[in-house]
């Protein structure tokens, strides 16, 4: 039965949370030595390995030994591509690729989800509702929720907030992320920024696969 498997699952909410936690602060702050720490120990997970493409492992190889002459250069491009509406810019905003313009429809409406579950957007962050970091953010928050739930053997609320999980997923995220990480290649030589758009992408796609494998996909969706 799928309740067998809650410790399993418990594990998966707590991997899945943490990632998207580091992801989110990839597009809302300037990388430090331990951002680059951080994502040299995920390179030597095995969860790590199942869902990065061979494209992305080769930019990881090159960021293996970043001095602190290349990480000023990161921090500059960090600001380049998400701060300052100059060449390099690239707007991180859901609006922008689904609605034409800034603080659309699409802000709105993931607005209207946080206040729903009770979600805040961090403080130290003055972004728009329907930035990537901030969309990545709440998905880290509903999957600690998750851990929580199943910590509990609250199987109910786990499928409730694994079904949010999905459908915020497809409907606000994997929806224009693509086109965001189409443009930071384009934009940017930046071993840094080149990889982690594409570790970004390669995890969404695969965490969505995740809802769609058997017993999980039944039970996530059964009414």
């Amino acid at each position: 039965m799928f309740e067998d498997k809650i410790d399993s699952y418990t594990e998966l909410a707590l991997v899945r949370s943490n990632f998207y936690f580091f992801l989110s602060s990839i597009f809302l702050k300037p990388p430090t030595t331990d951002t680059i720490k951080i994502l040299m120990e995920l390179k030597r997970s095995p969860e790590f390995s199942n869902f990065v493409s061979a494209r992305a492992k080769e930019f990881l190889l090159k960021m293996g030994n970043i001095n602190d002459g290349e990480l000023e250069n990161t921090v500059q491009e960090y600001h380049d591509l998400f701060k300052v509406p100059l060449s390099k810019y690239v707007a991180p905003y859901e609006s922008v690729y689904r609605n034409g313009h800034l603080n659309g429809q699409s802000a709105m409406d993931v607005n209207k989800i946080y206040k729903r579950l009770g979600f805040q957007i961090p403080h130290e962050y003055y972004e728009l509702p329907d930035h990537i970091g901030i969309e990545l953010a709440f998905l880290a928050t509903l999957c600690k929720e998750e851990q929580k739930a199943w910590i509990d053997k609250n199987v109910k609320l786990a499928r409730s907030l694994l079904k949010t999980e999905n459908r915020f997923l497809e409907e606000h995220i994997i929806c224009w992320l693509p086109e965001l990480c189409n443009k930071i290649y384009k934009m940017t030589r930046n071993n840094f920024y080149n990889g982690m758009a594409r570790i970004t992408l390669d995890f969404l796609q695969y965490d969505n696969t995740i809802f769609k494998k058997g017993d999980f996909n039944s039970y996530v969706h059964e009414n």
